[in-house]
């Protein structure tokens, strides 16, 4: 679970809510809550929704409490949180930066194209969109942050457009210098290895 708000109605009528070891980043309950168990340990919590939670949640129907906290990560009414002012862009920049470090180790073990990371881009980027059109249910904050994921997104795939397109200007040049030394291509080696043919043909001509 990660996105939990529009739960609010059906969790107020509940007795017991187990929510524990999940991502949910944040949650809604009303004064008029019904709640007597409520389980919300191992989550992504934003501290500042943890605050609003606890003012009508007493401490004694939240029966379980996070032991040890990430970096950057700190204890709230006995959970991990993270402070933050936008926490959904937040946990999303940090997954592109993880996405973009694992596409990274991929790409030098010949694993991932930059193809793969634009379609990636692409899809998030759809994705956001989709959820644009979904009422948000007068969560302003939510409406700000959707609609910064979508720049954050667009300037990301603009990047990475640019980037494969000089990755083709460079791939060409690669084959253009191939065949000025008169050198075989190899149609399935990657483009490092025909650049180290390319300087090891070089080296050895001087």
């Amino acid at each position: 679970l990660l996105h939990v708000e529009r739960n609010q109605p059906q969790f107020d009528r509940l007795e017991n809510l187990y929510l524990d070891h999940n991502s949910i980043v944040t949650l809604n309950l009303s004064t008029s809550h019904t709640l007597n168990n409520l389980k919300l340990s191992h989550n992504d919590w934003d501290c500042n929704s943890l605050r609003a939670l606890f003012i009508n949640v007493a401490q004694p129907v939240v029966d379980d409490a996070d032991q040890h906290c990430k970096i950057d990560y700190q204890l709230e009414h006995g959970l991990c949180c993270k402070e933050c002012d936008n926490p959904y862009l937040d946990r999303l920049l940090q997954y592109i930066a993880l996405t973009s470090v694992a596409e990274k180790l991929q790409r030098t073990q010949g694993r991932c194209s930059t193809a793969d990371a634009i379609n990636s881009l692409q899809s998030l980027y759809h994705f956001i969109t989709q959820q644009g059109v979904v009422e948000l249910q007068g969560n302003l904050q939510l409406e700000a942050e959707v609609n910064e994921l979508r720049t954050a997104v667009q300037q990301l795939t603009i990047e990475q457009i640019q980037q494969q397109q000089l990755l083709a200007r460079l791939q060409a040049e690669i084959d253009t210098n191939l065949q000025r030394y008169h050198l075989p291509k190899d149609e399935l080696a990657r483009p490092s290895d025909s650049l180290n043919k390319l300087f090891t043909h070089l080296r050895e001509r001087h």
